[in-house]
């Protein structure tokens, strides 16, 4: 409570980005590696999930975009979330798109941002990671042509155990090349054939009416060789404020869209391949539902902003609270249950 009656709305007052990198630095202060252990506890075997093949400590993750250039992965893995996601990582330094770039909706709960992928580089970012990772750390990458993307999964090859490919951020020109399904079936083989890691997809969103050309380009990921699906980015939305004039919403607003992808997704690709849910996710009823329609993982940006610090930690608990009730006692058992 005191983080949204008090310090979030003085952040909601100060420059979004400015405001970002004064999160940024408490992560990295001493002080809060001492207070942490603290705060949150130990974790509960409760909401542990095995997930290609790596045990998570749970089902919720940190979405890509919040650490880009890959400082403080570990201080973030410590807030109880079972992986956090690194990047996106670009081969070259970019400075993204002019500002203003990213606006709160403090009423909708939400976010617009047009960034275009602000990036370090490659070079500058692989020096933040450790080789000794952690297997709950992916990384997500991207590029604007597969030559970028391939030389990513070469030099990071290493330092995760899964990749995210972004194929889908609405604010960056180049992306829709992999919208293409011979340029997507492509690039995956050729990730295959270099990196022994898994890989995911993330998709575009899409309303009801496009629905088929997107489950159709996530199904040719799947035959490629892709291991599972992101489903889906911030969607597209035109705002005179953002200097470009367009970029991406996130928030709270996705949720219900989200959740009616997942299960479009599902029941497309089958029960074989991963879906993470992506899209609105700021509570244990999100992460619930997302699960019981086909979701094996659910990852949160916009929420974390809006909870604060503890956003896994009440995941969690709350999760472990309805499996109580519901006499569920694994994270797998909420596949095809009742939504809550």
């Amino acid at each position: 409570m005191f983080y949204k009656s008090l310090i979030l709305p003085i952040l909601q007052l100060i420059n979004p980005e400015f405001s970002h990198l004064i999160a940024e630095k408490f992560f990295q202060l001493p002080f809060f590696k001492i207070f942490t252990p603290i705060l949150f506890k130990s974790k509960s075997k409760k909401t542990s999930t095995n997930v290609l093949g790596i045990e998570l400590s749970s089902p919720i993750g940190l979405a890509a975009g919040y650490d880009k250039n890959c400082k403080i992965l570990n201080p973030l893995l410590s807030l109880q979330f079972g992986f956090v996601t690194g990047g996106t990582i670009t081969l070259e330094e970019r400075f993204g798109n002019p500002k203003p770039r990213l606006f709160h909706l403090p009423k909708e709960k939400s976010l617009i941002n047009s960034l275009g992928f602000p990036s370090l580089g490659l070079e500058k970012i692989n020096k933040n990671l450790q080789i000794d990772h952690d297997n709950s750390i992916f990384l997500s990458v991207s590029g604007i042509n597969e030559d970028e993307i391939i030389e990513c999964i070469k030099t990071l090859e290493n330092k995760t155990e899964v990749f995210e490919i972004n194929i889908s951020s609405p604010n960056t020109e180049g992306l829709r090349l992999f919208h293409n399904h011979s340029e997507l079936s492509k690039l995956i083989e050729k990730i295959k054939n270099i990196s022994k890691n898994k890989i995911l997809i993330k998709l575009p969103p899409w309303l009801e009416s496009e629905k088929q050309i997107f489950l159709d380009l996530g199904k040719t990921a799947i035959l490629s060789g892709a291991d599972g699906l992101v489903v889906a980015n911030s969607l597209p939305t035109n705002d005179e404020k953002l200097a470009v004039g367009k970029g991406g919403k996130s928030g709270k607003v996705l949720t219900s869209n989200t959740l009616r992808m997942i299960a479009e997704t599902r029941s497309s690709i089958g029960p074989g391949p991963i879906i993470v849910a992506c899209g609105g996710i700021f509570d244990s009823k999100d992460v619930w539902n997302a699960l019981a329609l086909g979701a094996d993982l659910c990852q949160g940006y916009t929420g974390f902003i809006y909870e604060g610090l503890l956003y896994a930690y009440n995941i969690n608990k709350g999760l472990i609270q309805m499996m109580i009730e519901k006499n569920v006692s694994s994270i797998d058992q909420i596949k095809g249950k009742s939504l809550v």
